[in-house]
């Protein structure tokens, strides 16, 4: 029996060696199947290759060249006029500045969007024209005149009189229109406006 286990022990070996050369015998072959080319033909294919891809076009960009649009707005900005009643009326007969009751108005310049300019005018007249009668307004608020609202005239007949640039100052003022005349005459005023040119 012992014999008969020694005997298929060495026949398994015998079997194993075998399949073992087998393989590595084949693999020997197959690598044997697999040549390496020459470096003259390396070179050779390398060089053709390079041909090939010098003579390939380089592709170009086909997208559109995008530049920045500026608007710009040419639309020119327009002027109007807004008109701020001065109401009461009066006479003065003084050579110093006299409130004239009843002309005083509340105004803030700032409620005006777009204000450029302002204006004073007076509907006035001298009572028998001997020397010259003078209207402006006065920032009772500040308690100061407003400047550039000073006007004149030597006129007996009502006429419409318009100042220089006035000074206004920020803010919801009390306003009032004060009168004297240059001689012992009598200033007559008899209601007026404020012009604003508005810019939008």
């Amino acid at each position: 029996m012992k014999r008969v286990g020694w005997v298929v022990l060495i026949v398994d070996l015998i079997l194993i060696n075998v399949v073992a050369g087998w393989w590595l015998w084949g693999k020997e072959k197959t690598k044997e199947k697999v040549t390496v080319p020459n470096n003259s033909c390396l070179a050779e294919c390398t060089a053709l290759i390079d041909k090939k891809m010098t003579a390939i076009p380089t592709p170009s960009c086909s997208c559109p060249v995008v530049s920045p649009i500026v608007v710009r707005s040419n639309q020119a900005k327009i002027r109007s006029m807004v008109y701020v009643p001065v109401n009461g009326s009066g006479n003065v007969l003084d050579t110093k500045w006299t409130d004239i009751s009843g002309t005083e108005f509340y105004f803030n310049p700032d409620d005006y969007l777009g204000l450029k300019e302002a204006y004073f005018e007076a509907n006035m007249k001298l009572l028998n024209g001997n020397g010259t009668a003078f209207v402006r307004l006065f920032d009772s608020t500040a308690g100061i005149e407003v400047w550039g609202s000073e006007i004149k005239s030597s006129s007996q007949t009502f006429g419409s009189v318009v100042s220089g640039k006035l000074t206004l100052r920020g803010g919801n003022h009390l306003y009032k229109v004060q009168a004297k005349s240059l001689t012992a005459d009598t200033t007559v005023f008899n209601g007026g406006r404020i012009k604003l040119v508005v810019e939008n």
